[in-house]
């Protein structure tokens, strides 16, 4: 059974998302849907209104060029976006979804002629709550949940970026030292508190642009834009006092924390796997001399 005209909009009335019909010079012929009031204002009052008086000036422009796109290629064009209600002119902002939210936009050209005008149906789809749960698993991806630092593999993608924005970098490889006699003695309950003491101390003592993370067990590293040579070697060795002076447990006074240190300047366009071995050999000379120091490597 075919639908009635009647019907068809009833339908479409009742669309959960919106659907909006702008014209290629930017006003808003229809609204049709959008009755999913927790995820959508109502967009009815911008009907008869143009997108530059609606918007601000950079995000009508950037939406203004997605509908020239649709229409000059005759093709589907999807897009991501952020907006906040009280940036769009117009609408009731006391109902609906409050703060910035996301959207997913589908803009396709129509066939018909609006008022002698070629027009698109920018469909709307509220993805704030996807985007959030994208972001926290991407955080619990990158992130230690016992120190809250990141992980290597955070590590691993950040480096390459750190590295080619700074004329010179460094690296420092740290190690808790008998770590493994603190679990056997305390207990691992002793030793998590240990590793979080340890991680609030270090990142104490670092800028908010050097990258501190756990990078496995009882080993961290630090990346550390703009310092180099001796500069690097005293941020070494202010790590290397500040851990042996720090309290654990106010109720365990003889437990004392030592860590031994490897620090080495970053050269230009060096992987990150070979600076890491460097530092690491350099850590390993640190223990052997006796732990609780520091090692340098000197580049030549």
């Amino acid at each position: 059974m075919a639908l009635t005209v009647e019907q068809l909009y009833e339908v479409m009335a009742q669309l959960p998302d919106p659907v909006f019909i702008l014209s290629e010079l930017g006003d808003y012929v229809e609204y049709i849907g959008g009755i999913e009031q927790q995820s959508y204002q109502d967009g009815n009052p911008l009907v008869g209104k143009m997108v530059a008086d609606i918007l601000p000036e950079d995000k009508a422009a950037w939406m203004m060029a997605q509908i020239r796109a649709a229409l000059d290629s005759g093709q589907v064009q999807v897009v991501e976006y952020e907006l906040s209600p009280s940036e769009v002119k117009g609408i009731d902002t006391d109902t609906g979804p409050q703060g910035v939210q996301y959207f997913e936009g589908k803009i396709a050209p129509l066939p018909s002629l609006y008022e002698g005008r070629r027009a698109v149906a920018w469909v709307i789809r509220n993805i704030t709550s996807q985007r959030e749960l994208q972001q926290r698993l991407k955080q619990l991806s990158e992130t230690d949940q016992l120190t809250g630092l990141h992980n290597r593999h955070f590590f691993f993608e950040h480096y390459p970026k750190q590295v080619a924005a700074h004329p010179q970098t460094g690296l420092i490889m740290l190690d808790i030292d008998h770590f493994k006699q603190i679990n056997d003695l305390y207990g691992h309950q002793v030793g998590d508190r240990v590793l979080q003491c340890f991680s609030r101390c270090v990142k104490a003592l670092l800028r908010s642009e050097d990258l501190f993370v756990r990078s496995g067990g009882e080993e961290f590293v630090i990346l550390l834009p703009g310092l180099a040579g001796v500069a690097l070697r005293r941020v070494a060795e202010r790590i290397r006092l500040a851990v042996e002076t720090m309290l654990v447990d106010p109720s365990l006074p003889e437990l004392r924390v030592t860590v031994s240190l490897g620090s080495t300047d970053v050269l230009p366009q060096e992987e990150a796997s070979t600076v890491l071995a460097r530092a690491d050999e350099w850590l390993y000379r640190a223990k052997r001399a006796g732990r609780n120091r520091v090692e340098h490597c000197v580049m030549r």
